[in-house]
């Protein structure tokens, strides 16, 4: 049987969480989920596109780190992204690190509700489900 591999089943299950998330609590962020592959990582980025300005909209990719196997969070601007989806210049994320344990999906999403909206003074408050679980 071909499976899909361990961890792009978990970058998909928080992409497809947070573009949920998205959806319902932060209506007023626009922007687009996509993929990435480099040398040592694969997963899903998403770019946001609320100002338009590639000098200022957030890009963040998430994946899990195989070599380090933890989950990984990366921020940074779009002119840090590559036509391949790729970040240009490493020195230029901003990266948080997750343990694998449960409730972890839970916590990555409210961590990027957090950055988000503080990045782009949104003052939007929500309160988790219980439901997300890895």
């Amino acid at each position: 049987m071909i499976q899909l591999h361990q961890s792009l089943k978990r970058s998909e299950d928080i992409m497809k969480s947070l573009q949920r998330f998205f959806e319902i609590n932060m209506k007023s962020i626009d922007g687009v989920i996509e993929t990435f592959s480099n040398k040592s990582d694969q997963g899903y980025l998403v770019k946001i596109f609320r100002s338009f300005n590639h000098e200022t909209d957030l890009v963040i990719w998430f994946y899990e780190s195989l070599e380090n196997k933890n989950i990984q969070i990366a921020y940074s601007t779009r002119n840090n992204c590559d036509a391949n989806n790729n970040w240009i210049d490493k020195n230029k994320l901003n990266i948080k690190y997750y343990l694998i344990k449960k409730d972890i999906k839970k916590t990555i999403i409210q961590n990027i509700f957090d950055t988000v909206n503080k990045y782009y003074h949104l003052d939007e408050i929500i309160e988790m489900p219980d439901s997300l679980k890895i």
